[in-house]
């Protein structure tokens, strides 16, 4: 009997995680990191001439990212044209893929491949890198989430009823946690962006920039063509990414996408 009290007081904590995933994450939480600081060298306000060029092929963004960006360099004081010889400035733009994975997930993936470093100093740059838990920590950490005591002088009271009875009441806290866990749920978007930017180096410059590119083409399962060549430009070019991810619990794309785009904006604001 005393086991069975024991197991009814502890059934009211069965949606403790849940109830913590609620608690923790009931604000949203949006952040953007830009891969690398980008320095465009300033020009005279009549030379703020920039080509634009917008893409969006992930499918779940829907929301006008060319307007936006569009308004925002004509308020800074740039003119748009449709000449890419005649522009000053390049910006093409493409937000590639959104996943609902947390990060440090898609950085690690086979095609950003970072180290727990690099991505520790991508998305929290300037703090140091924590200390790997240790198993002892790791098992004392899990033993107090939930501390289950028992008397061993009572053992001789409990009968074939009480243990039917504990089953229940078991079973009934294994369903409420898995329900719990189901309604409340710790959801991450993670959209990433690729960005190039170019630039035309000044007219007196000594001589043009060099530009040097290989690529691999497969051919079935069995080859390959590798393609070389090498290019005289008068622009400089620079490649970065954006990783923005939004966090919450039972988080959905509707209430994700407009911060996330508000945060993609601010950064390429941030590169003018």
């Amino acid at each position: 009997m005393r086991m069975l009290l024991c197991l009814v007081v502890l059934l009211p904590l069965s949606g403790c995680m849940a109830l913590h995933t609620s608690v923790a994450k009931g604000k949203l939480d949006v952040q953007t990191r830009m891969s690398e600081t980008v320095y465009l060298d300033p020009v005279e306000p009549e030379f703020r001439t920039i080509f634009i060029d917008i893409r969006q092929t992930a499918t779940e963004y829907k929301l006008p990212l060319a307007d936006d960006v569009r308004a925002l360099l004509l308020s800074r004081g740039y003119q748009l044209v449709d000449s890419p010889q005649q522009a000053q400035y390049w910006l093409q733009v493409n937000v590639r893929t959104v996943l609902k994975e947390r990060p440090e997930v898609v950085l690690a993936s086979g095609e950003y491949d970072m180290t727990p470093e690099q991505i520790h100093q991508l998305l929290y740059p300037g703090m140091p890198l924590p200390e790997p838990e240790t198993k002892a920590v790791v098992a004392q950490r899990r033993a107090s989430n939930v501390a289950v005591y028992a008397d061993a002088s009572y053992g001789a009271d409990i009968d074939g009823k009480d243990i039917a009875k504990a089953l229940v009441v078991l079973a009934a806290w294994a369903g409420a946690e898995y329900v719990g866990n189901q309604l409340v749920k710790d959801k991450y978007y993670t959209m990433l962006t690729d960005i190039q930017l170019a630039e035309r180096i000044a007219h007196d410059s000594i001589g043009m920039v060099q530009e040097s590119s290989m690529q691999q083409l497969r051919q079935g399962d069995s080859g390959n063509i590798e393609l070389l060549w090498e290019l005289a430009t008068d622009r400089r070019k620079y490649q970065v990414k954006v990783i923005s991810f939004a966090n919450k619990a039972n988080l959905s794309w509707d209430d994700a996408e407009q911060p996330l785009h508000d945060g993609l904006l601010r950064s390429l604001a941030g590169i003018f």
